[in-house]
């Protein structure tokens, strides 16, 4: 009699299971439950305004039409996520999984990062240029090592001259100009060369500092002379391949490490891949950005040869002293630029 009672509940349970089961679709129709996975979302934050968005946005969007809807890199530049100052290390603590960055401009956190900076480096963007894929896993090792972020792709950022309120033409003329310095190898090369450098605000307030006389001018890219409008505060720019900048794409280690290695290799291929568009890209705007500086009123002066070699030789000490400091890095670093300006010469 128990074992009755016991067969008879197991077919009464079955039967109720069963009828729940219909109840959960049409008739004759049979319910399918799919577990959605949620979507990896990857934000990328940049200082880039103008045109640069437009560069950074395809690589972005190469990568969504290839991964999206399981990953996806959602872009915030203009500094609407994180300030340029804060981009090194709003990466390398997750604040933002991935970013754009300058690494030399951060040279504070780390010397070596500041080596490209180095007065005179290069004698042209030609040679810049070539220099990027060797400079590529210098620098990523010190990001990798020190600031927890894997450097995806590293391209020119084109090269720096001065854009000053007065004419800048002999080492002469530098006695008494107070200059904005953005990194401490800057600093260096300004008062070597006999100005005074004027420290601590980023390149991005370089319209302010002019415009209120802080400064009487500043060390930039032509680009952030044009995107600035640092023309209608400053109408004297100095032409010389001051010190060259780097610029690259970089994710959060910890969030590169959690990504297949399907993802990974589609996110390294795509960043490269835009990477080499943007160093050609830069050459066309390095001659577009001085025609704009021209056609707005400002009077730009190429330093002649031997005046050329006058600033060099008076920035001497300061590189020398660098690569001291700096050791093998420093010497791997001289070893790059001297290989490219041996086939781009001025």
């Amino acid at each position: 009699m128990k074992k009755l009672y016991q067969l008879f509940s197991l077919i009464l349970i079955i039967a109720i299971f069963s009828s729940l089961l219909v109840s959960c679709g049409n008739k004759d129709e049979t319910t399918t439950v799919t577990t959605v996975k949620e979507p990896v979302i990857l934000k990328m934050a940049s200082a880039a305004t103008s045109s640069y968005i437009e560069v950074e946005q395809a690589f972005v969007d190469a990568f969504n039409a290839r991964c999206a809807p399981d990953y996806v890199i959602e872009y915030y530049p203009s500094e609407q996520m994180l300030s340029f100052s804060e981009l090194l290390d709003g990466i390398r603590t997750g604040a933002a999984e991935m970013g754009v960055i300058t690494p030399n401009f951060y040279s504070s956190y780390e010397p070596k990062l500041g080596a490209v900076e180095l007065p005179f480096l290069f004698n042209n963007l030609d040679a810049h240029i070539y220099s990027m894929p060797k400079l590529k896993p210098l620098y990523g090792e010190i990001l990798e090592s020190q600031f927890n972020q894997k450097l995806l792709c590293l391209h020119n950022y084109t090269g720096m001259a001065l854009i000053s309120k007065k004419p800048i033409k002999t080492l002469a003329d530098w006695k008494g100009t107070l200059v904005q310095s953005i990194s401490p190898v800057l600093t260096a090369m300004i008062e070597a060369l006999g100005g005074g450098a004027v420290s601590g605000q980023p390149y991005t307030e370089s319209y302010s500092l002019i415009e209120k006389g802080m400064v009487d001018g500043v060390i930039t890219a032509p680009a952030a002379m044009r995107i600035f409008a640092l023309t209608d505060v400053a109408k004297y720019m100095t032409s010389a391949y001051m010190s060259p900048a780097v610029h690259g794409f970089s994710i959060n280690l910890d969030a590169w490490n959690k990504l297949p290695k399907n993802i990974q290799d589609i996110m390294q291929e795509e960043a490269q891949k835009q990477s080499d568009i943007i160093d050609e890209w830069l050459r066309g705007e390095w001659t577009k950005d001085h025609e704009t500086i021209a056609a707005a009123g400002v009077e730009i002066y190429t330093l002649p040869a031997d005046e050329l070699t006058k600033w060099k030789e008076a920035c001497q000490a300061v590189t020398d002293q660098k690569l001291a400091d700096l050791g093998e890095f420093g010497q791997k670093i001289k070893k790059i630029a001297d290989e490219a300006n041996l086939k781009y010469p001025n």
